[in-house]
Formats: structure tokens, C-alpha cells, sequence
């Protein structure tokens, strides 16, 4: 486990220039995958200014929550939607928690969802027509990561034990927020933008809770602190100084900014970063 946790932030308008539906989605899942790669622990959806799309903003929520599901439980967790309909073009994330085995067995690690109750037990879908079956009556709908610690005289059902804490990463959480109040809870606020100040100047390295803040296709994150009129505190850096393209996409910026922190923070190189 790392020592630090960085969570992502993202404008609500940053689907605006993908040429269709299908390309929205796309853009996501790429989203999606940089935050699975680097052990992203939530993504924030942030509003700002005026004539906010909800139903976009919405979706969005949406359908990174569907790529952060373990595949197993996607049918049990989502209803029909339509927003859905073009789910399928989200890439796979590969993390642990997707990585249920298709028959489990004791001494799997699995998410479930909490379908009904025995008596004092909860009955916990985990995949493949099984349940685990742990001691208390959780509430229905709840996702609990369980360990099987036995099998049962039914073919369908095993002992299992809940877990407070997942033993690796396990995924991120999708939550919207008013740009206003991102800073709120984290150790360290980063805003990336090529106005901001290069990172050849030194590299932070992330420590305590983290945040990154990336701005959209239309305007960065200073433009939108101004439309605010928020005054930034924290750091605002260029992750990618002489860059060759005129604008560098959010997805791609995310990748690259992300991949600068992981090898500073896990490489423990370059210089503990802290609010200005």
C-alpha cells in the first residue's frame, strides 16, 4: 500500500467537444483506466459558472460508477438505463475487485451485494449463482468485500467474514462537488495548466491525502477560479512544459500528470508537496 492517496478532479464540461455519443463514453473510460492505473481513490465531477448541465453531469456519474463495479455485480448493482446503453465501450480496469474467480472457493476475497437475509445473516451475492453468507443483517443493496472462510451444506452458499478494509486497491468513488469547495479534506491541492509554474522547477511528491485538479477543453482551472472569483491555493504546475500539441486533452493530461506523481511518491523523489 502507498503512503498517500491522490484523488482526481475533473470539469463537468470536459465531455464538450467529443465529437458524439460514443465518443463521450470513450473519453470516460479512458478517464476511467488512468484512474485504476494509478490507484486514483475518488473522482471528483466539479461544477462551476453557470447553465450547468445536471442530466450530463449525471451521466457522467453514472457510467464511471458503472466502470468502477466489479462485472459481476453490474447486473444486480444497475438497473436498465438508458444512459447505459453504450456501457460496453468502457474498457476493462482490470483492478482486483474485477477479478472475481469464476467459481469462488475458500479463501477468495470477492465484493458482493447483499440481496436478503437469514435469520440474523446476510445473504451476499459474490458471482457465479453464490452467496457468501456473513453474521449480521446488513442493509439490503450494501457492497461488502468478504472473505469465504468455509463451505456450507449447500452447494450455493459459504461462511464468510466481512472486511473493513479491502487488501489492495480496490477502486475509486465518483462524488460531484461545487469547484468552490474542492480543497475541503485534503492534505495538498494541485491545479495542472500550462500557465502554472514548471514542475522543472521541482516535482512535488504527494503526501497525505492529494488532490488534483485538471481543467476542461474549454478553460483552465485558473480561468475558471477567476469565473469563481476563488483566489487558488495551492500549487499550480505545468506537468508538461514545451508541449508539443497547442492543447493537451484532459484524459491525456490526466495520464501524464498522474504517472509524474506515482514515480515521485512511490520513487520517493522530489520535494514533499504543501499548500502554498
Amino acid at each position: 500500500m502507498r503512503d498517500f492517496a491522490v484523488d482526481i478532479a475533473i470539469p463537468h464540461d470536459v465531455l464538450s467537444e467529443a465529437p458524439d455519443e460514443e465518443g463521450k463514453v470513450r473519453k470516460l473510460g479512458y478517464i476511467a483506466r488512468s484512474a485504476a492505473v494509478f490507484r486514483v481513490e475518488k473522482v471528483l465531477i466539479y461544477t462551476y459558472g453557470k447553465g450547468v448541465d445536471w442530466d450530463e453531469v449525471e451521466r457522467m456519474r453514472l457510467l464511471l460508477e458503472y466502470a468502477a463495479t466489479p462485472p459481476h455485480l453490474r447486473k444486480r448493482v444497475f438497473k436498465l438505463d438508458k444512459r447505459l446503453k453504450l456501457a460496453g465501450l468502457l474498457p476493462p480496469l482490470r483492478i482486483p475487485s474485477h477479478l472475481a474467480p469464476k467459481e469462488p472457493s475458500v479463501g477468495d476475497i470477492i465484493e458482493g451485494v447483499v440481496e436478503r437475509w437469514d435469520g440474523y445473516y446476510s445473504l451476499v451475492y459474490i458471482g457465479a449463482g453464490k452467496y457468501a453468507k456473513v453474521p449480521k443483517p446488513y442493509p439490503i443493496g450494501s457492497r461488502l468485500i468478504v472473505k469465504i472462510e468455509a463451505e456450507t451444506d449447500r452447494p450455493d452458499i459459504f461462511r464468510a467474514i466481512v472486511l473493513k478494509r479491502p487488501p489492495d486497491y480496490w477502486g475509486y468513488k465518483v462524488e460531484i462537488k461545487p469547484f468552490a469547495r474542492l480543497a475541503e479534506g485534503y492534505d495538498t491541492i494541485i491545479y495542472t495548466g500550462k500557465e502554472g509554474r514548471s514542475i522543472c522547477e521541482g516535482l512535488p511528491r504527494p503526501v497525505g491525502r492529494t488532490l488534483v485538479v485538471f481543467g476542461g477543453p474549454k478553460v483552465g482551472v485558473d480561468e475558471i477560479a477567476r469565473i469563481e472569483g476563488i483566489e487558488l491555493k495551492g500549487l499550480f504546475l505545468n506537468f508538461i512544459p514545451k508541449q508539443g500539441a497547442e492543447t493537451v486533452r484532459t484524459e491525456e493530461a490526466i495520464f501524464a500528470v498522474l504517472a509524474l506523481l506515482n514515480y515521485a511518491g512511490v520513487c520517493s523523489v522530489g520535494v514533499p508537496a504543501k499548500r502554498e
